[in-house]
């Protein structure tokens, strides 16, 4: 029986459900229609959101009240490590004819508070120690005494006692036949005085936490100290000073090693029984010979641990130069400018000890035209709480500001309109918060 459907119409069915089926397939993979994205909607992030920086403004604010470090007592505390032994006789006699070149600057300056102290060469010799007539063990202040060696009850030399300072320096000699030194040893007395500084101790109230300290050899011979080196005590004056490298400083009037031996100690001196190596020792009678290898047996020997110290004492980020140093802090005991050589020692103390630095903790001055805005009044607190006092200048002879630091250094040779129970005001315009 024939077939209801031909052969054409099948084809025909096939071809139109094909169709259908492309459709559908092609609505399935086409974009979402309006109605579909209206049931599922996207969600945008929301943006954040932050606080308002409040607008900087510059003002000028002070730095004047409740702070310690305003106040100005300038201190010192001068120690003389001095050579007692028999060829210093004119030396001492030299220091004691110039002190008041020397302690004029310091004296008369009424804002210096000082405290000026001595304490003799050391001997570590089993002789020196048995033999040694006077009182004091090793780093002991001498006590005050005046013209007519009369002793007071006191170790050092302050304001009250200026008119002892000359007699008290003067500690006489003491003849090695006399029990006097022979290896003087200046290290050793130096870091013993620190050692007995402390409550109830002979030292003590000699020297003060926030004061200059300052160290004076006057000697002919060099540091005959055993096993202390110069470094090592560079190291406990450091200590000593609370690591504060500005606080300590140490001089010298001393020999040179160009110096003729007639003016040296006899450690210094070319001679066998001190600088072997410059003899022939195995002659009857020891030969001086031509040592290269030690150019002291030609030159001279000078004081060379001491010279050490100094240089290494007084290093800093503007003074480098050993060299520099040196011809700084060492004055020449037999120089022919004594006094004046004396006076200028002086007077670099004080220096340094009327330097002081400001740490500023309000804020941070600004520039404004290429001028920082800092002002410095020096005045009594009532001046000062006025907007008045007197205006220190910036630059040399003023004050110089230290970003580093925050930090208003003022130099050590302000001329101050002194005021007692003055002190200092800082303004400066800083930015500051609304």
């Amino acid at each position: 029986m024939p077939s209801e459907h031909s052969e054409e119409d099948v084809r025909t069915s096939f071809k139109i459900g094909s169709l259908i089926l492309a459709t559908s397939l092609f609505a399935a993979c086409s974009p979402e229609t309006a109605s579909m994205s209206a049931q599922q909607p996207i969600v945008q992030p929301t943006p954040p959101t932050y606080s308002r920086v409040a607008e900087q403004k510059a003002g000028w604010i002070t730095e004047d009240g409740g702070n310690s470090q305003l106040d100005f007592n300038p201190q010192v505390d001068i120690l003389f490590v001095t050579d007692n032994s028999d060829s210093m006789k004119t030396a001492q006699a030299n220091l004691v004819r110039n002190m008041d070149k020397f302690s004029d600057g310091i004296v008369r300056n009424k804002m210096i508070d000082y405290h000026i102290g001595v304490v003799s060469t050391w001997d570590s010799s089993e002789r020196f120690i048995t033999t040694k007539k006077d009182q004091y063990g090793i780093g002991e202040l001498r006590f005050i005494k005046d013209g007519k060696n009369q002793s007071f009850n006191k170790r050092f030399v302050t304001r009250t006692e200026k008119d002892l300072m000359a007699s008290t320096l003067d500690i006489g000699v003491a003849p090695f036949a006399e029990g006097g030194p022979e290896n003087e040893e200046f290290f050793s007395p130096l870091l013993a005085a620190l050692d007995k500084s402390g409550n109830g101790q002979v030292n003590d109230g000699f020297f003060r936490p926030d004061a200059q300290l300052v160290v004076i050899f006057l000697t002919d011979a060099d540091d005959g100290s055993a096993s202390i080196t110069p470094d090592e005590v560079d190291r406990r004056l450091l200590d000593f000073k609370g690591g504060r490298k500005d606080k300590y400083s140490v001089y010298g009037v001393l020999v040179n090693a160009k110096d003729s031996d007639q003016y040296k100690d006899y450690g210094l001196r070319i001679l066998p029984k001190y600088h072997s190596e410059c003899f022939d020792m195995k002659k009857k009678t020891p030969v001086r010979i031509t040592n290269k290898s030690e150019p002291g047996c030609q030159t001279g020997f000078g004081p060379t641990r001491l010279e050490q110290l100094i240089a290494s004492a007084n290093r800093s980020a503007d003074l480098t130069n050993d060299d520099q140093i040196k011809n700084k802090y060492i004055m020449s005991i037999i120089s022919r400018n004594f006094g004046t050589d004396l006076a200028n020692i002086g007077a670099d103390i004080k220096v340094r000890t009327m330097a002081k630095e400001i740490f500023l903790t309000r804020g941070v001055p600004v520039v404004e035209n290429g001028v920082i805005q800092l002002r410095v009044r020096y005045g009594t607190p009532e001046e000062l709480a006025a907007g008045k006092g007197q205006i220190i200048p910036q630059g040399k002879g003023g004050w110089l500001y230290n970003p580093d630091q925050n930090s208003v250094r003022l130099s050590g040779d302000v001329n101050y309109q002194y005021k007692d129970g003055a002190r200092f005001a800082v303004d400066l315009k800083a930015a500051i918060l609304n």
